[in-house]
């Protein structure tokens, strides 16, 4: 390479520097990429096309690269401008060249030709390497934020973000879907917590929530998935758990053993605190329920009765 190859390729260099520490200083990024590229492809390429043999060097496949190098810019009408007017300059260069074959600075022979094409071919061939490999690892990174991102909306659209049960969206749609073609095998628990409006008054909100996480959990503990249960969060403080039995005095036995367990909840920092909950069990497959919204109204009667009954109990059908 001559005194003037190099000083061009000094100067573009420094250009290259400036372009990146505006992208630092300024954040955009992209733009500076494009830029930087262009002056690249409009500039230094064509010069040392001319400066470095021409036609006979490897400087055509340096041309090519840098055109490609465009293709990894943002998407835009500048994106598409930047590669149409590099590709005429570097064109119109070669065509230059080859009508004027003077203005080349330098011609190689053809033991330099094949070294200097050869040299070029894996420099090219490394460049082209690097920034295909970086960018297949963006996309594919990309990829995996967005099904991340695409999961996370997924999950959050059915559960409740307190405590991270099923919400009252989900448990809608698994009783259209799922219960009400199984009616037979299904039974409907209600839990309400007992007295949790004096228990926000007198703790605080803060553990409030931490009292319907706790028995949200306790609860959860009893569901079985692989026969089709689940417990949702239906509203501030109620729960429903739809159970898989195959009579009722199983499905009661679940329930009753909830209650139970409420009852053994302490707090270390509240350990007077007595939680007990009401509750109301209901056959999916009740003659007198027609739909969906009837079983949820029957069963949060049952659950009223218990609040009435004295609460700290669970009322069924027969019962009631």
């Amino acid at each position: 390479m001559n005194v003037s190859a190099s000083l061009a390729s000094i100067g573009c260099a420094v250009l290259c520097f400036v372009i990146a520490f505006v992208a630092v200083k300024t954040s955009l990024y992209n733009q500076c990429y494009l830029v930087m590229c262009c002056a690249l492809s409009c500039f230094l390429m064509p010069m040392l096309f001319l400066f470095c043999g021409g036609i006979t060097s490897g400087m055509p496949l340096y041309c090519i690269t840098s055109l490609a190098l465009i293709a990894f810019a943002t998407r835009g009408a500048a994106k598409r401008i930047s590669f149409f007017v590099s590709l005429v300059v570097q064109a119109v260069t070669i065509y230059v060249s080859w009508q004027n074959p003077s203005i080349v600075f330098v011609e190689l022979d053809r033991d330099g030709a094949y070294l200097d094409i050869l040299v070029t071919h894996i420099l090219t061939g490394i460049t082209l390497f690097a920034v295909g490999s970086f960018s297949l690892m963006s996309y594919v990174q990309e990829r995996e934020k967005r099904e991340k991102l695409v999961a996370q909306l997924d999950y959050l659209s059915v559960r409740d973000s307190l405590t991270g049960l099923y919400n009252r969206r989900y448990l809608l749609k698994f009783l259209e879907e799922t219960v009400w073609k199984h009616r037979n095998e299904y039974f409907i628990a209600m839990f309400d917590l007992d007295n949790f409006k004096q228990i926000n008054s007198k703790y605080g909100h803060n553990f409030g929530d931490t009292v319907i996480c706790t028995v949200g959990k306790l609860i959860q503990k009893s569901e079985d998935e692989t026969s089709g249960e689940i417990v949702t969060r239906f509203g501030c403080e109620k729960f429903i758990y739809l159970i898989n039995a195959g009579s009722e005095v199983e499905a009661y036995s679940k329930v009753e053993s909830i209650r139970k367990a409420v009852r053994q909840i302490t707090f270390e920092d509240h350990q007077e605190l007595q939680l007990t909950i009401s509750g109301g069990l209901l056959p999916c497959s009740t003659k007198s329920v027609a739909d969906i919204s009837q079983l949820l109204f029957r069963v949060d009667e049952l659950v009223v009765s218990a609040k009435k009954q004295g609460k700290n109990q669970i009322r069924n059908m027969v019962e009631n």
